[in-house]
C-alpha cells in the first residue's frame, strides 16, 4: 500500500510562510518562517525528495476558499 503525506502552505500575519506536512498516520510537522517563493520551493523540493525516498506520495491539500460564481 502506498504511503501518503499532504502539505499546505500557510501565510502568517507577519508576511512569512510556514509549510505544514501531515503524514498518513496523523502526525504533523512544520517548516516555519520561510520568506520568499524560492525558499518555499526549495523546502518543497527537499520534502518531495525525502518522501520519494520513503516511498510516500506528497500531495498538496486543497485550499479552502470561495468558489467563483
Amino acid at each position: 500500500m502506498s504511503r501518503r503525506a499532504s502539505f499546505r502552505i500557510i501565510e502568517r500575519p507577519d508576511g512569512l510562510f510556514n509549510i505544514a506536512v501531515t503524514l498518513a498516520g496523523g502526525g504533523t510537522h512544520a517548516r516555519e518562517g520561510l520568506s520568499t517563493p524560492a525558499e518555499i520551493e526549495s523546502a518543497l523540493s527537499l520534502l518531495r525528495e525525502l518522501m520519494a525516498a520513503c516511498g510516500a506520495e506528497l500531495v498538496e491539500e486543497p485550499t479552502l476558499g470561495l468558489a467563483a460564481e
